[in-house]
């Protein structure tokens, strides 16, 4: 009886050593990484803020692992802290994406912040699938990339090509590729009117300055056009357009490419209700096969133009003259005359042309004030760590 009894409390000693040094285990192991202030930081070098930008990103997201193929490592820091951030080299937006996707991973080493999963938002971080392996694989043999440099690469899929852009500050490329055939198209390549500024924080509000292409590619051009007018006619068959009646511009950013049909002459009837608003222009986005008017969720009544619109339009332009693709024309007609708006970004002008006579007359003619460029300046005030 008594040999039970110590054999028993033996093993309870035993036991109770073994849940210590278990808890001490869990207890290690989930205290968090050493905090440091801005004047610790200040004092290591860019190697070392990235290894502890790692240590905290284990600690906070121990699944998300930072593979220097994929990723350029950076370090930031103004007047009150200091963050590392992880840019990821290409980004793969696969057809049908989450809306609000994130690509790039920011640490801050001062408040421990990791964006975005402490964003306090449900934003996605992008993880790659195998099908999309698959498909980076696929384009990475038709395309050269360049691995370490301040370019920013997309890759947005849509149901028949994959469309490759490369932006820098300056700059802008663009080409797409058959993902039936492996067909590469030639490049096309734009500038920025003014250097685009980058956020080191990566913001879903950021608004890319749209870049227009083919100025003199009239060949190019018309392949891309083509491609917008092909899903034009299969997604809205009925639809009958005279493309004279219409400027064609092709234009993108990062993620979207574009092909505008922009109405050169707007016309609203005598008589119709003034709360009525008219779409005159159509937007084809050959990166999500969106094709705007028709697929947006706010939809207005798109302009088809009818045999009477059609005579007036020719009556004014006979006697008032050409009219400019440069500005934004409109026709409103009423009881006596035709009223005709033209404006654009710099200039505008009001006249009235006779309904009977064909007599011209100008109302006003006006000039804007012409608006400053912006400087180029970092909006967040970081400045790297080299």
């Amino acid at each position: 009886m008594k040999y039970n009894l110590a054999r028993e409390g033996k093993r309870i000693i035993i036991f109770m050593m073994k849940a210590v040094l278990v808890l001490n285990t869990v207890i290690c192991l989930a205290q968090p990484s050493k905090k440091y202030t801005m004047e610790n930081l200040k004092t290591k070098k860019k190697a070392e803020l990235l290894e502890i930008a790692l240590e905290i990103l284990k600690e906070k997201q121990p699944s998300i692992v930072i593979d220097s193929d994929d990723f350029e490592s950076s370090a930031w820091q103004n007047s009150k802290e200091i963050i590392v951030k992880f840019r990821r080299y290409i980004r793969f937006i696969p057809l049908n994406a989450e809306p609000y996707q994130y690509y790039d991973i920011t640490v801050n080493l001062i408040s421990r912040q990791v964006l975005p999963f402490d964003s306090g938002y449900s934003y996605i971080f992008y993880i790659p699938t195998e099908t999309d392996k698959m498909q980076l694989d696929f384009i990475k043999k038709k395309a050269d990339f360049p691995k370490h440099s301040n370019s920013e690469i997309t890759i947005t899929e849509n149901e028949d090509h994959y469309w490759v852009s490369n932006s820098s500050k300056t700059s802008f490329s663009k080409f797409f590729i058959n993902k039936k055939t492996g067909f590469k198209s030639g490049l096309i390549e734009g500038t920025y009117s003014v250097a685009q500024v980058k956020p080191v924080l990566e913001s879903i509000y950021y608004r890319e300055e749209k870049i227009i292409f083919f100025e003199g590619d009239e060949t190019s051009k018309k392949e891309i056009i083509d491609m917008a007018v092909a899903l034009l006619n299969k997604r809205q068959s009925l639809l009958k357009l005279d493309f004279n009646d219409y400027e064609t511009v092709v234009s993108a950013d990062t993620k979207n490419t574009l092909v505008e049909f922009k109405r050169i002459i707007r016309y609203m009837p005598f008589g119709t209700d003034p709360e009525k608003r008219f779409s005159y222009d159509i937007t084809v986005n050959l990166s999500t096969n969106e094709i705007s008017p028709f697929d947006d969720f706010f939809k207005s009544e798109f302009y088809i133009e009818t045999k009477n619109d059609k005579k007036a339009i020719a009556f004014v332009k006979k006697n008032f003259g050409v009219f400019s693709t440069s500005f934004e024309n409109t026709i409103y007609e009423r009881k006596e005359d035709y009223f005709i708006d033209i404006r654009n970004p710099y200039s505008f002008g009001k006249y009235a042309v006779n309904k009977t006579t064909g007599l011209v007359k100008t109302e006003i003619q006006a000039s804007y004030e012409p608006m400053q460029k912006p400087k180029f300046e970092n909006p967040e005030h970081y400045s790297e760590i080299k």
